[in-house]
């Protein structure tokens, strides 16, 4: 079943402005590339909104079905780009959310 995983975050105060820039470039240069090659990973993208892309900001995976969260999170070749990911967050800030695809087949299992 399609689902959508969304976390919401804003980065640490402490951070300079020099290493937010860095964190940035190896969002988009190191770690969107290497999860993009996992599978049934349709798609990862970066939004911000008011934070002047300090707050405010998500990352948004569209994936086949919530296996593929796990399968990211257990990949060998992920574990550190992770681990730099999250050690930026200010994780009294953020969330996540799950949002799975109303489908056809979803609403006969609902309903049977």
């Amino acid at each position: 079943m399609a689902t959508v995983y969304v976390r919401r975050f804003d980065l640490k105060e402490s951070l300079s402005q020099s290493e937010v820039a860095a964190f940035w470039n190896f969002m988009t240069q190191e770690f969107l590339p290497a999860c993009s090659r996992v599978s049934g990973l349709r798609s990862i993208k970066l939004y911000s909104g008011q934070g002047a892309l300090r707050a405010d900001l998500r990352v948004v995976l569209d994936m086949d079905n919530a296996a593929v969260y796990e399968a990211l999170l257990h990949d060998p070749s992920l574990r550190a780009l992770i681990a730099r990911f999250y050690a930026a967050l200010d994780m009294r800030t953020s969330s996540q959310t799950w949002l799975r695809e109303i489908t056809p087949e979803l609403i006969q299992a609902i309903g049977s």
